[in-house]
């Protein structure tokens, strides 16, 4: 009845904000991934960074007068594992780009991959990023969480022209879980913006996204406020 109610919000919200066509989820969800594809395209190949050094200490031990097999036969689980790494990481790029509908997270968790995807950008950029979440175990619609509090982290930062701390917190309610990014302002340095010729997050495309993910959205002075539906169907949890 909660999922349901919360439905019936979030269509309420869609009439009020005007309907939104599948050209505009896409072009919405476009921009996100587009924005975002520096730091997918990190963290896929981050697992492969070590079996270049690794190679070249098999090389120099193979050299050797009487190489230690055992020594090689560890490196080469090392090698191994790094590429099972690079797999897993891989095919997790593949559901931000073609998601698989009914997909879960729990709440914490993917929180925490959305951060890390997020943090070192913006750090570079002059944002500082706090999480303050700290709630029990629930879970919401992946692909939801990921496109709205990414599109959401854009938009607040390019809109900004100082420096900032975003802080993140998250509390329940009946039937859903609220997440609120709030800024403030830092006195020191600059924005450095990195230019990768596209343009920003607008307040449309956030608006598009949680309309095609169910999620009600809010203002709140220096804040964002985010309502996903908690889901009770665990079977599809990642």
């Amino acid at each position: 009845m909660n999922t349901n109610r919360h439905r019936a919000s979030a269509a309420n919200a869609a009439k009020e904000q005007g309907s939104v066509s599948n050209q505009q989820i896409e072009a919405a969800r476009y921009v996100v991934l587009r924005r975002l594809s520096p730091a997918l395209r990190h963290h896929m190949v981050r697992p492969l960074q070590p079996i270049g050094l690794i190679h070249s200490v098999m090389s120099h031990k193979l050299c050797e007068p009487a190489p230690d097999i055992q020594a090689l036969r560890l490196q080469v689980e090392k090698i191994n594992g790094f590429a099972k790494s690079a797999l897993t990481e891989c095919l997790d790029i593949g559901t931000w780009l073609a998601p698989e509908p009914g997909t879960l997270t729990e709440l914490g968790a993917g929180i925490n991959e959305c951060i890390g995807l997020m943090a070192t950008t913006l750090h570079f950029c002059g944002f500082r990023l706090v999480n303050e979440v700290d709630v029990s175990p629930v879970s919401v619609d992946r692909d939801a969480l990921r496109m709205v509090l990414i599109a959401v982290m854009f938009e607040m930062t390019d809109a900004l022209s100082v420096p900032a701390t975003l802080t993140l917190s998250a509390s329940l309610g009946r039937g859903e879980a609220s997440l609120l990014l709030r800024f403030s302002p830092l006195n020191e340095g600059r924005v450095e913006r990195y230019d990768d010729g596209y343009r920003n997050v607008t307040w449309d495309d956030v608006q598009t996204l949680a309309v095609a993910g169910d999620v009600r959205l809010s203002r709140l002075g220096n804040g964002i406020a985010m309502h996903f539906a908690v889901r009770s169907d665990v079977e599809r949890v990642h």
